[in-house]
C-alpha cells in the first residue's frame, strides 16, 4: 500500500475514533410553551397577582415580573434555566413587611399548560407557594 494510502486509511480511522468518543449533540428544551403573558397566583399569607412575562431574546429566555397593584413593574428576571420541565429564575422586588427590594428565588414545574411552584425570599424565611395561568 502507498504511503499517501496509509496516511489517508490511518486518519479517517483515527476521525472515526474521535467521533465515537464524542457525546451527542443534544438540543436545548424548546421554550415555545412557556413564551408569552402569564398571571402569577402567590401565596404569601395574603395573595398577591404577578403579571409575568417570558421572551426568547438572541435564543435566551429572558423576562419580567410586575405586581398587578403597582407595587412594582417590569422588574427584570436573571439566572433564568429552563430544562425541559423546570423554570427557575432569579429577580429582586420589593416584598413586604417593609417595602425593601429582597432577591427572590422563584422554581415552576410546567404542569399541563400551568406553572406550579413556588417564590423563595430567603432573607425572610418564606416559601410561597405560586401557580401560573398564561394568558
Amino acid at each position: 500500500m502507498p504511503t499517501s494510502a496509509k496516511r489517508v486509511l490511518l486518519a479517517a480511522a483515527l476521525a472515526a475514533v474521535l467521533a465515537a468518543g464524542l457525546p451527542a449533540q443534544i438540543a436545548p428544551p424548546d421554550p415555545a410553551p412557556l413564551l408569552g403573558q402569564w398571571l402569577l397566583e402567590v401565596n404569601a399569607g395574603e395573595i398577591y397577582f404577578l403579571p409575568f412575562e417570558l421572551k426568547l431574546v438572541e435564543g435566551k429566555l429572558t423576562g419580567s415580573l410586575s405586581e398587578q397593584s403597582g407595587m412594582f413593574t417590569n422588574v427584570p428576571i436573571t439566572a433564568v434555566v429552563w430544562d425541559g420541565t423546570t423554570l427557575k429564575f432569579e429577580a429582586k422586588i420589593p416584598t413586604p413587611p417593609d417595602g425593601s427590594e429582597r432577591p427572590v428565588k422563584v422554581e415552576f414545574k410546567l404542569d399541563k399548560g400551568k406553572l406550579v411552584g413556588g417564590f423563595t425570599i430567603e432573607e425572610l424565611g418564606l416559601v410561597a407557594p405560586t401557580t401560573g395561568t398564561k394568558k
